[in-house]
């Protein structure tokens, strides 16, 4: 038995064959990258001009009017519980951050979304009523010193704006 040898131009067609696989693993798993780059590009984009577009005026009907001031109290009352959370007892603490959380699970299921815009960089486009601005000449960019009021949002329309407080330069 004579032994096999392989020609030069079989090597080269291996050869290839073996770098066009592994062009091609490295091609499509670089595309996966770059497509989920892309997938959170746009959902960033999206969220921002959630927020920056003028919606359209809806009308609430007495049912869900209600529960937009429930959200405003219940945002309230966690910013309470949030300042007061030292002086309070622990117990008492986690009582009150529980009936928090379960009101906010129940207007999720109303699909409401309350917002807040506190320490958050301020845009022109937002959709927001600015209620007095302070001026401080050492920051460069314009920020939400405080929310007053969230913004309300019910199935993806904004039914109430936030009312802020805006420092600028």
């Amino acid at each position: 038995m004579t032994p096999l040898i392989l020609g030069p131009q079989i090597i080269l067609i291996v050869l290839l064959l073996a770098l066009l696989v592994v062009v091609l693993y490295f091609s499509l798993s670089s595309r996966r990258h770059i497509e989920h780059a892309i997938a959170e590009a746009t959902h960033a984009i999206r969220e921002e001009l959630r927020f920056s577009i003028q919606p359209k005026t809806i009308q609430l009907s007495q049912g869900v009017g209600e529960l937009v001031e429930l959200a405003v109290e219940v945002w309230r009352m966690g910013n309470r519980i949030a300042k007061a959370g030292p002086d309070l007892p622990e117990v008492q603490k986690k009582g009150l951050e529980t009936s928090i959380q379960k009101l906010t699970a129940y207007l999720d299921r109303y699909e409401i979304e309350v917002v807040d815009y506190t320490g958050k960089k301020y845009n022109d486009g937002l959709n927001l009523d600015v209620l007095s601005v302070e001026k401080d000449p050492s920051i460069e960019v314009p920020f939400v010193k405080e929310t007053v009021e969230p913004t309300i949002i019910c199935k993806g329309q904004v039914v109430r704006k936030a009312k802020i407080i805006l420092v600028t330069n």
